[in-house]
């Protein structure tokens, strides 16, 4: 049985652990509520920018072969993955469950995946794994520093690789946030356009007259819609982020509150023995002497 006074030591540190998981539960929840505003009014822009996309894509007729159209069969065999996690760990499984979704589409996938990693942890997971997976780049910004300007330039870049037919398919793998308990890992395909993806099959068709063409429309609003969409999936992963940290520093604690107080129950059991057992020990010396 342990002594007091290392009884007493383990309530000690134990409490200051118990202060820790309250202080940045509370920082969680700061910067839940600053970055739940920004992905709730950026869902709206997002939102109608598929509308209309999805509308445009409703107008081409079904023998057009336009550029973000290209088939993977007959263009590059390799496929890009965008795979957003966080810097910092303490955020139970939000990490684990988004690059164990990967790693399955990767050993899935009968094309070449390429990685594109942006966040810590997705970085330290798969560079002890090289000769397995493919790094082709890692971003070092921290995630809740990756501001649009940077975004437009990164999705710049994946477009111009895309129509110079350096990559055949390209993928953002994020955490989509639903409630501060429920958040999911999931995947959205850039390239190439999939009309079935767009959602527009159910709604009533509209007739449009647009000039110059779809085609041309589509070359200046695709772009755009690529930058959109990747900086939402980088709100709503950021999102899920400390959602996940606030609801696991919750539990962590509890169950700091929950040690504390079977620790306290143990130390005052063993202090009532040792006072019982002293107490008994000068009765004994009393009747001895008497």
């Amino acid at each position: 049985m342990q002594s007091i006074r290392e009884i007493k030591e383990r309530i000690k540190g134990i409490s200051s652990i118990k202060q820790i998981t309250r202080a940045m539960e509370m920082v969680a929840a700061s910067r839940l509520k600053k970055v739940e505003n920004r992905v709730v009014a950026s869902r709206t822009f997002t939102e109608k920018l598929h509308q209309m996309v999805s509308d445009l894509l409703s107008s081409l007729s079904e023998e057009s072969s336009h550029r973000w159209f290209a088939k993977s069969e007959g263009g590059s065999s390799v496929a890009k993955i965008v795979l957003i996690t966080a810097d910092k760990g303490l955020c139970g499984a939000y990490n684990n469950n988004i690059i164990q979704k990967t790693v399955r589409f990767i050993k899935e996938s009968n094309k070449q995946v390429k990685l594109i990693l942006i966040g810590k942890k997705a970085n330290l997971y798969f560079s002890k794994r090289k000769d397995v997976y493919a790094i082709e780049e890692y971003i070092p910004e921290s995630v809740e520093k990756l501001g649009f300007d940077w975004v437009k330039s990164f999705a710049a870049k994946l477009t111009q690789d895309y129509n110079n037919q350096k990559y055949g398919e390209l993928y953002v793998f994020f955490t989509k946030f639903h409630t501060v308990m429920q958040s999911f890992p999931e995947s959205l395909r850039l390239f190439p356009i999939e009309k079935e993806g767009f959602g527009g099959e159910g709604r009533e068709k509209r007739e449009y007259i647009i000039e110059p063409s779809v085609e041309n429309i589509l070359d200046n609003l695709f772009p755009k819609y690529i930058e959109t969409q990747i900086y939402q999936c980088i709100l709503e992963s950021l999102t899920s982020e400390y959602a996940a940290r606030r609801v696991a520093m919750i539990a962590a604690t509890e169950n700091a509150g929950e040690m504390i107080d079977d620790l306290t129950s143990v130390y005052n059991k063993a202090r009532q023995e040792t006072i019982t057992k002293e107490l008994l020990e000068i009765v004994s010396g009393a009747e001895a002497l008497v």
